[in-house]
């Protein structure tokens, strides 16, 4: 394998997108397994989940080096910049995802490998090499990719019902307020890179309503699943706080149709499911006390 800086290989993994991917497998897992937890397991869902989404963003950057290298915000990305050979990323690529499923496979059982499998297949395939180019519903198709990633972890720790999809559909409803939001505060990249997202081809105001409502949606619809699955006190107090700002944001973005509203509304999005992760763990474990 040709040589590479440590740094351009992680950067290909994209670090940045692909946490939020694996705390969603982490989160899926303990909220099915709480109290019997396995520590052993939540290491294996860990690196396996690490390995194989570090995979499919690796195959991202691959199929979109050339439109990498158009836009401002990812033209010192390591294909388009230059720092990383096309061979050495199709290499680290097939590595990571190969090692990612393999060991879901022996560590975790057939459902939760199925399940990582299809996030591989609809991140790098049907949202990366088929869709995103072709039509706006790239994200709407390709974000089935996040309901994966928790059903991965959920599948570890018990079969999959009914809570488990209502669960997953928390990410997937988050995605595309996070991407979009993204997607208007870069919207001359978009439009030079002849990438179809949906903000740069409707008119501003309806992006901004539909952007703003969709994150309002998947805020409520977080709290809703909250009350109704954990309920417990310990846990609104993490994930009320947050609801708050994430709801006071998008409706500040609607009144206040700035780029900076929008920049602010896309870095509330992460915080908004990180801590709906958390809560829902934390409630559930003070329902199960040692």
């Amino acid at each position: 394998m040709e040589s590479m800086k440590l740094g351009d290989a992680i950067e290909l993994m994209k670090p940045r997108v692909i946490w939020l991917l694996v705390l969603s497998a982490i989160g899926g897992y303990l909220i099915a397994a709480i109290p019997k937890i396995n520590a052993l397991r939540l290491v294996e869902i860990a690196i396996a989940g690490l390995l194989s989404t570090g995979g499919s963003a690796a195959a991202n950057m691959l199929f979109e080096k050339d439109v990498d290298a158009l836009m401002t915000r990812t033209a010192k990305r390591p294909l388009p910049a230059g720092s990383i050979s096309v061979k050495a990323a199709w290499v680290e690529m097939i590595v990571l995802t190969a090692a990612g499923l393999v060991l879901g496979y022996i560590w975790l059982g057939l459902m939760p490998f199925i399940f990582m499998l299809a996030g591989w297949v609809f991140y790098s395939i049907i949202y990366t090499l088929i869709l995103k180019r072709r039509t706006w519903l790239n994200i709407l198709i390709g974000g089935f990719a996040g309901n994966a990633a928790l059903l991965s972890g959920w599948a570890a720790a018990a079969p999959i019902n009914l809570e488990a999809m209502l669960l997953s559909f928390a990410v997937y409803l988050w995605i595309p307020a996070h991407i979009w939001s993204l997607v208007m505060r870069y919207s001359d990249d978009y439009r030079k890179a002849g990438i179809p997202m949906l903000p740069v081809l409707v008119r501003r105001s309806t992006a901004i309503s539909t952007i703003s409502g969709l994150n309002i949606l998947s805020t409520i619809y977080m709290l809703f699943l909250y009350v109704i699955y954990v309920n417990s006190i310990p846990g609104y107090i993490i994930l009320l706080p947050f609801v708050a700002m994430s709801i006071y944001i998008s409706a500040k973005s609607l009144l206040n149709p700035t780029d900076d509203a929008f920049w602010t509304m896309f870095k509330m999005t992460s915080p908004i499911l990180t801590m709906f992760i958390l809560a829902a763990v934390l409630g559930l474990f003070m329902q199960f006390p040692p």
